[in-house]
């Protein structure tokens, strides 16, 4: 016999409305499913069946500009994302996009053969190329 921990929650049609309103009106799907207690994957579904556009996670352009403001001001990205409710990634990659940290990504690499050469061992070292 297996035994179910939590009782499922289902959303009547009016609180799915609501759970989309406050979607649109910019409330995170974690607040959503902490307020619905639903799990986030469940919000996602809700979202999909009614066609409702995915947000791009990340920093919006006012976001970023504080973002940018805070920074300068000396608060940590870490701090910031904090604040904003995204991670230090997303932070990162604003004040990148602001030119006010350079992006210090090494380029990806690709490990080439060298199928000229009879002797098996060379399959197995080659020369890197860039990829871009």
């Amino acid at each position: 016999m297996r035994t179910i921990e939590t009782a499922q929650t289902f959303l009547t049609a009016s609180e799915v409305d609501q759970l989309v309103g406050d979607y649109l009106a910019g409330m995170s799907v974690k607040t959503l499913a902490e307020r619905y207690g639903i799990h986030r994957a469940t919000v996602f579904s809700h979202l999909r069946r009614r066609n409702v556009p995915s947000r791009r996670p990340g920093l919006g352009l006012d976001e970023k500009a504080e973002a940018v403001r805070l920074a300068r001001a000396g608060v940590s990205m870490r701090a910031i994302g904090r604040r904003m409710g995204v991670d230090r990634k997303g932070v990162r990659l604003a004040l990148v996009e602001a030119g006010l940290i350079m992006d210090d990504t090494p380029p990806q690499v690709e490990r080439t053969c060298d199928k000229s050469s009879s002797d098996p061992r060379s399959l197995t070292h080659g020369r890197l190329r860039t990829i871009s």
